[in-house]
């Protein structure tokens, strides 16, 4: 689940619009007149005549439309996201704006004065939403500008949102309590443990009541699918009070995520899509993924020297590992991997595993006797997948996404299992960084699927980031 953002009232865009086109315009005079006070030579001044009004709305007109296509404004995000957020669009919108000039040279900029406007916009745009987060909290600590908020679920997902909730009071919401359906706390499956009986108004039954009593004005449905047949009677209960209603999306709303809605005449209609990355979406990717993979190569060339050689003095057999893997569309392709497993490895697996015995089409040995003592270190670091590198730079696979499986575990999968193959498998992904061999299928394809339907270039980087952490505990790498 991603972290709940609410969306942000009309008004309320405009002004931190506006308020932020004014901070880059302040940045841009400041810098400005530190350069005057400075006198530091410029060979075109940026700022003679005409260039001062170019510089300036030249700028607010890159930045709204970065921050339109980003949706930077569409939703109360928490404090470290937002400042992200709000980075990633300064950093395109100065890429834009020096790729502008620089093919159509209307003036020149100097570097240095590149440099000191973005590292003043920067400061300001955050200390900006560092002082309307302290506003927000200390309003909300005195109960104004929030909204009283009630769960209906008290299941994993409820309890996380409602965490969520009250240790960000920014985000405006007052969690009132849970609102369960069965008469014991806990009830409603897919958790591990119920809600703080503490914590839970009362059941379904008695919603319309709470609602009174409580004064809510929002309440959040997070039921498990099989409960998809209660949101109209939520909702039902919800039509005869000013509250605003919203859903949390569950496995089944996952593959809504990427719906269209139109219409033929006054009659509408939903299109479902299943999850995929399509448009500029995949060219940003593609990008990124030949970036970051030259990249990894020379940083790791060395190590292309000596695990070859730790292998060899190691075992007998190839070096490399080469298996047909389940690419894009569940295409088949040959993965490489540094070998970890001695070489008759696949002929012994029927000893260990029978396939069509499994509970679910996947399996992960803990401690599985093929393994070599150097494949032991290699894949507790995750160095055995460095020649995945060039399988990547072929387009077979990408930096990040689902994890690439065998084509005989591929062939039992059923049709929501198969969701996961519309895009390219990735060297890392939900499942390397929410423990890997221990995560539960569904978990993992529930993962998988939240991250195909909510990516974007961030997104990447953040798996990217959260892999170094994930590799060092080395938790579920068998």
């Amino acid at each position: 689940m991603t972290r709940p953002h609410r969306r942000e009232s009309v008004p309320s865009r405009h002004m931190h619009w506006l308020s932020d086109i004014a901070l880059h315009w302040l940045a841009l005079v400041c810098a400005y007149a530190i350069k005057e006070l400075g006198q530091v030579g410029i060979p075109t001044d940026p700022f003679a005549g005409r260039h001062v009004l170019l510089t300036l709305f030249g700028v607010a007109a890159i930045w709204t439309a970065v921050t339109s296509a980003q949706e930077t404004y569409q939703y109360k995000r928490r404090f470290f996201a937002e400042v992200v957020n709000l980075l990633t669009a300064l950093g395109l919108t100065v890429a834009v704006a020096m790729s502008l000039v620089y093919f159509f040279r209307p003036f020149v900029y100097p570097r240095w004065f590149t440099i000191l406007y973005v590292a003043l916009c920067a400061v300001c745009l955050t200390l900006s939403r560092a002082v309307k987060n302290t506003i927000r909290r200390w309003l909300a600590q005195r109960g104004r500008l929030v909204r009283r908020l009630i769960i209906v679920g008290d299941g994993e997902v409820a309890r996380r949102l409602a965490r969520i909730c009250a240790e960000d009071p920014a985000l405006g919401y007052r969690f009132m309590g849970f609102v369960t359906l069965d008469a014991a706390p806990g009830g409603n499956g897919n958790r591990r443990q119920p809600a703080p009986p503490d914590q839970v108004l009362g059941r379904l039954d008695d919603l319309e009541r709470l609602l009174t009593e409580t004064a809510a004005e929002e309440v959040i449905v997070t039921l498990p699918g099989r409960e998809h047949g209660r949101i109209l009677d939520v909702a039902h209960r919800c039509s005869g009070h000013a509250v605003r209603l919203r859903v949390v999306p569950d496995l089944f709303e996952v593959v809504m995520l990427r719906a269209t809605v139109t219409e033929i005449e006054d009659i509408p209609l939903i299109g479902l899509r299943d999850p995929v990355i399509t448009g500029y979406q995949s060219w940003v990717k593609r990008a990124f993924d030949l970036a970051v993979a030259v990249f990894c190569l020379v940083l790791f060339s060395p190590l292309f020297l000596v695990i070859p050689i730790l292998i060899r003095l190691d075992s007998r057999g190839s070096v490399f590992f080469v298996q047909e893997r389940a690419g894009e569309n569940g295409r088949p392709f040959r993965m490489y991997k540094f070998r970890s497993m001695v070489a008759d490895a696949q002929e012994r697996l029927g000893e260990l595993v029978k396939l069509e015995e499994l509970s679910e089409p996947v399996y992960k040995l803990a401690d599985d006797p093929r393994v070599t003592r150097v494949g032991r270190f290699l894949r507790r670091t995750s160095l055995d997948e460095l020649p995945q590198l060039f399988n990547v730079l072929r387009g077979q696979m990408s930096i990040v996404g689902p994890r690439p499986e065998a084509m005989e575990v591929v062939w039992r999968y059923n049709l929501w299992h198969r969701k996961r193959l519309g895009v390219k498998p990735g060297m890392t992904g939900p499942m390397q960084v929410s423990g890997r061999g221990e995560l539960p299928l569904e978990d993992r394809i529930r993962l998988e699927l939240l991250y195909i339907s909510e990516y974007s270039l961030l997104t990447d980087i953040k798996f990217c980031l959260k892999t170094i952490p994930a590799v060092l505990r080395g938790q579920g790498a068998y």
